[in-house]
């Protein structure tokens, strides 16, 4: 007789369960799935639109983006904070996460010019702006749909576009901004949430200082969302995270013995001093004649329609208590412009996701049906009165498609035929080939990067000239007479700073033209010595 071995239930083989982090990704997109039917495609447009033409579009418009870079290079190659001496005219994190992206990604290996690598970083943090801007739609309990409006204004609009592309921090910053208040309005009320707050309002301001000024904003949306109970902590909690990690940077500051004014070293307070007080103002909005209103005209220009449609609906969102926050947002950046004081080119930057999610929630607040309390109150008992909202909501949306949505695909189209790096790679390649080594050229932080990396002369940033005693020093012993070239546009601020850069005005004076380049810039030799 043949024994059957029996086996129990442990001895058979059984199908290995599945790692548990792929079994949490699984279970996060089954409760998030149709979130994510909409997110996925909604990021695929939004990244395609800002990469066509990443580089050629805007061209040399602003060199802090070349300034920007240089310093991501000195984090990653000589490991300082910046090229130059370092005088917290900006906290470094922004750079910092820029060169660790440069870093890990070869960034500086695969373009032919720095700035692009830094624009490739540009585009990363827009589409994580986006995501995070869609999800806070959704905690201040706006529809699906409305939330996708709001990042496609905030990702297609053509002066996002512009802004979101060029190498600011004012854009990382608003990334940890957007992290912080989808934070704030978490569903779980924790203490965790508002500590995570506090530290990502803490980094955003340790990107770019100017943020700040949206303080009162999250603030106003951490206190509507935390329960009675625990809002006293909550409030405590993120205030503590906030000036804990704030505190980081006057503490390295006095580590270096920088952190008050002193003769031979630069200070922290210094240059607080300088950005809030010494630095000369732009001029009032009010004034036609000011530079912050030249500014703003040249916002509109590129679409009055999201910008506009902001400032326009702020008063009327400070109605719809979940807008509050959002309008106090856009309200406090708008009402600074009303001042006096310095307004740097890409203020508007932390405007725009303020002003996406003003016009979106309006929209989604009329869309809903009225309270029936409302109409019995009244005593109307019309139901279609219930859907009033609706006929305003189909006409902004028809005014868009009619009106703005043309004007944002011809302008889409037209930058895609724009090369506006031309004239920088030209004259890059010419400086590369052309001078020899120990030839001190003076150029802008468009160029710098590049010849630094990839040519023999010594390249001088125009702005340290007069601005850095160290260069003073060591490049320029002889003053104008130390320079052998200057490659600059004609219409280079530096070049028409007699007040501020008298060495490098004196140059030029003593200077012939020998090459021209795209973008209006003239290579030029100094012969008077």
């Amino acid at each position: 007789m043949t024994a059957v071995q029996v086996q129990r239930p442990s001895d058979i083989a059984s199908d290995p369960a599945p790692p548990r982090s792929w079994a949490r990704i699984s279970s996060f997109a089954a409760r998030h799935r149709r979130s994510l039917v909409i997110v996925v495609p909604l990021l695929a447009l939004v990244g395609l639109a800002n990469g066509w033409n990443l580089q050629g579009w805007p061209g040399r418009v602003n060199d802090d983006e070349g300034t920007y870079v240089s310093e991501a290079w000195a984090v990653i190659v000589p490991h300082h904070l910046s090229q130059y001496t370092y005088w917290y005219d900006h906290p470094p994190l922004g750079w910092a996460l820029m060169a660790a992206n440069i870093w890990i990604t070869h960034g500086f290996e695969r373009y032919p010019s720095a700035v692009m690598a830094g624009r490739e970083f540009m585009w990363v943090v827009n589409l994580a702006s986006c995501g995070l801007l869609y999800l806070l739609s959704r905690r201040v309990r706006m529809a699906r749909s409305f939330a996708a409006v709001a990042v496609l204004i905030f990702g297609l609009s053509p002066l996002s576009i512009y802004f979101h592309r060029m190498v600011f921090l004012d854009n990382i910053a608003t990334m940890w901004m957007l992290a912080a208040l989808v934070l704030a309005a978490s569903p779980r009320r924790s203490l965790v949430a508002a500590v995570a707050s506090g530290a990502c309002f803490a980094l955003a301001c340790l990107s770019k200082e100017t943020i700040a000024v949206t303080l009162p904003a999250l603030c106003w949306l951490l206190w509507q969302n935390c329960g009675r109970k625990t809002r006293l902590w909550n409030m405590s909690i993120f205030g503590a995270a906030f000036v804990l990690i704030i505190a980081g940077y006057p503490l390295f500051a006095a580590l270096r013995g920088e952190l008050l004014p002193g003769p031979g070293h630069v200070s922290l307070v210094h240059a607080l001093v300088w950005q809030l007080a010494s630095r000369p103002g732009s001029g009032s909005l009010l004034s036609p004649h000011s530079a912050t209103f030249s500014l703003a005209r040249s916002w509109v220009s590129l679409d009055p329609y999201s910008l506009l449609g902001g400032a326009v609906l702020t008063p009327i969102a400070f109605l719809v208590r979940r807008l509050r926050p959002m309008a106090m947002g856009f309200g406090i950046q708008a009402a600074l412009l009303l001042k006096n004081g310095y307004v740097p080119y890409m203020y508007v930057t932390a405007m725009l996701p303020f002003g996406a999610l003003l016009i979106a929630g309006l929209m989604d607040s009329w869309w809903q049906p009225a309270a029936p309390a409302l109409h019995i109150r009244l005593g109307l008992r019309v139901k279609v009165l219930r859907h009033a909202g609706v006929v305003p909501v189909m006409a902004v949306l028809m005014a868009f498609v009619i009106v703005a949505a043309p004007q944002w695909v011809n302008t889409l189209v037209a930058q895609s035929h724009i090369d506006g790096d031309a004239g920088s790679l030209a004259a890059t390649a010419w400086i590369n080939s052309t001078l020899k080594r120990g030839e001190l050229v003076v150029v802008d932080d468009y160029v710098w990067p590049d010849v630094t990396m990839h040519g023999k002369a010594t390249p001088l940033w125009c702005w340290k000239v007069n601005g850095d005693p160290w260069v003073r020093r060591h490049l320029l012993p002889d003053g104008y007479k130390s320079i052998d070239y200057i490659v600059l546009p004609v219409d280079s601020s530096c070049a028409l700073n007699p007040q501020q850069l008298p060495t490098l005005v004196k140059a030029i004076a003593h200077s012939r033209v020998v090459k021209r380049f795209a973008d209006g810039l003239v290579a030029r030799k100094v012969t008077g010595r």
